[in-house]
């Protein structure tokens, strides 16, 4: 059995990618995961000077500097790894140093720069720009979401769509008003459609918004809802295996990307501002995800006038998440050792 360190930077949404890939591994070769605690605690100015003293290569960092520059935390009875996965620009010094340490490949998964290339054993990138010669283009981000997990927690019923609500993130800061916006949208939709739905926040949402979104949405048209600031149930998984639509608030790359994954057809809310260059990286994955038919994409204002049908969408398959693993795998000295 192989075993995987992931480094997490504290970002839940990164750690998922990384044990999204991991899972995806595991199919094809036995493993185990340890997360560890690997953060950068540097202001954003010292970071450029320690990439140049750790060189075009990655070089590692001693143990004296590395625990003045991150938070690290490690097992004590974690097996050495075989492999290093992290997502996030702070996990990077830590992973990179790991990986030298202990003589083992080093994936990131997402956009690499300012570091280069040559840093990674292989970047697993959803952005064309930074193609390199050992990286592997995707379409989607990893995550542990997959048609086949989400088919095992139930089954879709008629009439019943999930809305997945998160909160304001630094690009897409949605207001009272997009929040208002969205709930009477989802009573426009319940009546128009004839359908119930299955609501859920998130850490994310903060008990200000529930109470906004409570005041707003009609409790007739609410199948079930979880409210995380008052009585949290992890039950998101089985909401998206009962719902014929998934509805999520484009605040956050995974949760787009768990709920396309799920291989059901996706409606991502935009705020009425979003504060993101053309060219910024999440600007440009959801843009992608459109373009190919895995979401459709509108702001909070039109939700109550949108018109769907399931056919528009290309649905993903197991098959098509499956295939990353193998082109990692084909790359990994395991491969060789498995007969691969």
């Amino acid at each position: 059995m192989k075993t995987v360190w992931i480094v997490s930077e504290g970002s839940p949404g990164h750690v998922s990618q990384s044990i999204g890939l991991a899972c995806a591994l595991d199919i094809l070769v036995p493993l185990q995961t340890i997360t560890i605690t690997g953060r950068a605690t540097l202001r954003g100015w010292v970071r450029p000077i320690i990439r140049w003293l750790m060189g075009p290569h990655g070089r590692p960092l001693n143990d004296f500097l590395l625990h003045r520059i991150a938070d690290i935390k490690i097992p004590s009875d974690a097996p050495l790894p075989d492999l290093i996965v992290s997502s996030g620009g702070k996990s990077v010094f830590v992973g990179k140093t790991l990986a030298e340490r202990y003589k083992v490949p080093y994936i990131f998964i997402g956009e690499r720069k300012p570091y280069p290339a040559s840093w990674f054993h292989t970047v697993i990138s959803p952005a064309p720009k930074e193609a390199c010669d050992n990286s592997i283009e995707i379409e989607l981000i990893p995550t542990p979401v997959t048609p086949d997990l989400i088919a095992q927690k139930g089954t879709t019923e008629k009439g019943l769509w999930c809305m997945i609500i998160g909160g304001a993130s630094r690009s897409r800061r949605f207001s009272e008003n997009d929040w208002v916006a969205i709930a009477q949208g989802m009573n426009e939709l319940a009546i128009k459609k004839n359908i119930r739905w299955l609501l859920t926040t998130s850490r994310r949402t903060g008990a200000e918004t529930e109470k906004l979104l409570k005041k707003h949405i009609k409790p007739e048209i609410l199948e079930d809802a979880i409210w995380w600031a008052e009585q949290p149930r992890r039950e998101l998984y089985i909401f998206m295996a009962r719902a014929e639509l998934l509805f999520v608030t484009q605040d956050s790359v995974t949760m787009v990307t768990e709920a396309v994954s799920s291989g059901k057809p996706v409606v991502a809310i935009q705020p009425k501002r979003i504060h993101a260059q053309p060219e910024d990286f999440s600007v440009m994955y959801f843009e992608r995800l459109e373009r190919n038919k895995r979401i459709t994409q509108t702001q909070s204002y039109n939700l109550g006038a949108l018109e769907l049908g399931v056919n528009q969408y290309a649905l993903l398959d197991q098959l098509e998440l499956n295939s990353i693993s193998k082109q990692l795998l084909s790359r990994l000295p395991w491969s060789v050792s498995n007969g691969l």
